[in-house]
């Protein structure tokens, strides 16, 4: 029996989708989490409604070294009495930028004070009195680690998360540039409905970049496709 090949790296995701704030009597005091109100928003906005995982942005106050969140997550899951899915980044827009803590498949609202009450005990600090957002599209550059399993024609399956795939670019692209690629993909009507997002991870002392495409049922098959016209459109 053949096993599946899986490879882990380090690196990180930036994409876009809006963000509204949660409720003042949800949060530790004066501090502000952010709903993604639509994630993977490229497929969503486009393509069937179906219930989708909540998605959570917690602010934070000033720059946390990463090896200092890495520490005072693992505390925190200790104590956390449910899964817990979180990485870090930023966060940008047109009037706001800082760091935020990115919590996946988070399972109930009155779960997000505890949370930060564990965190806040470990050390990360949370911003204070920043202004709301509603639906407001926020630009987010996450680092993770990737878990990927390698197919054909250069496409790589994400192991840990159902619906995605990636495959490699040349070079890298800004994310004004990639926004107008991506409409230009789509023109193609077949290839309408995904989100992409751009990604890049480390390996060999060297930073190979790729594009993340979100689907609904995804297999490699349909990623080759969207792969050849963005290949197609860089020349």
């Amino acid at each position: 029996m053949s096993t599946i090949k899986i490879f882990e790296r380090f690196g990180g995701v930036t994409k876009e989708e809006p963000l509204t704030s949660l409720p003042k009597d949800l949060v530790l005091s004066n501090s502000q989490v952010l709903e993604a109100v639509k994630p993977f928003f490229g497929y969503y906005n486009d393509g069937p409604q179906v219930k989708k995982s909540i998605y959570l942005y917690f602010v934070l106050d000033g720059d946390h070294p990463y090896e200092l969140f890495a520490a005072a997550t693992e505390k925190v899951k200790k104590q956390f009495p449910h899964p817990l899915d979180a990485i870090t980044g930023s966060a940008s827009t047109s009037n706001f930028a800082g760091q935020v803590i990115r919590v996946q498949d988070f399972q109930k609202f009155d779960q997000v004070l505890p949370l930060q009450e564990l965190y806040q005990s470990e050390g990360i600090t949370f911003k204070k009195n920043a202004a709301p957002l509603t639906n407001e599209m926020v630009v987010t550059r996450l680092i993770k680690f990737f878990f990927l399993e390698p197919h054909a024609d250069g496409i790589f399956m994400d192991h840990n998360q159902k619906n995605i795939g990636y495959f490699q670019v040349p070079e890298y692209i800004k994310w004004d540039d990639f926004k107008k690629l991506t409409s230009q993909v789509k023109l193609e009507t077949s290839l309408l409905f995904f989100d992409a997002a751009t990604a890049f991870y480390f390996e060999n002392c060297r930073m190979v970049n790729l594009i993340r495409i979100y689907k609904e049922h995804i297999t490699p098959e349909m990623v080759k496709p969207i792969k050849d016209r963005y290949l197609k459109l860089l020349g």
